[in-house]
């Protein structure tokens, strides 16, 4: 495990909204550490692995299993 990162500062280092990080992590779908009621840490690392995970799609684009229609 490497530092431990509030979820401001891992906002800055992605460039993804701190409303975005929240949803992500309410929903399991990013690693964090709970402290107490409210506080919440992250390992940027571990994160990063994670968001690696789910694929975006340009809006608009044509799926490959359209296209072979």
């Amino acid at each position: 495990m490497g530092k431990l990162v509030k979820i401001e500062k891992l906002s800055e280092q992605n460039g993804i909204p701190v409303r975005t990080l929240r949803s992500f992590a309410t929903a399991r779908k990013i690693p964090f550490l709970k402290f107490g009621h409210r506080t919440i840490f992250f390992d940027p690392e571990e994160v990063n692995q994670a968001l690696q995970r789910y694929e975006v799609h340009e809006v608009g684009s044509r799926s490959k299993h359209r296209d072979a229609k």
